[in-house]
């Protein structure tokens, strides 16, 4: 990973965080905004027992 990904990585697992905040809140709004935030830069999220885990479209 070049510096470029390893910046967007952790915007990336930041805003992840940030939603995995809202969805314990149950601020399920924020939460989709958040999705919709990362499917527009091109950021796929898959919700899993494991945590949630993240690619690139």
């Amino acid at each position: 990973m070049d510096k470029e990904d390893e910046i967007l990585a952790a915007d990336i697992e930041a805003l992840i965080a940030e939603r995995q905040a809202a969805r314990k809140a149950k601020n399920f709004a924020r939460a989709d905004e958040i999705r919709d935030e990362l499917l527009a830069k091109g950021i796929v999220l898959e919700d899993t027992r494991e945590g949630v885990k993240w690619k690139k479209a």
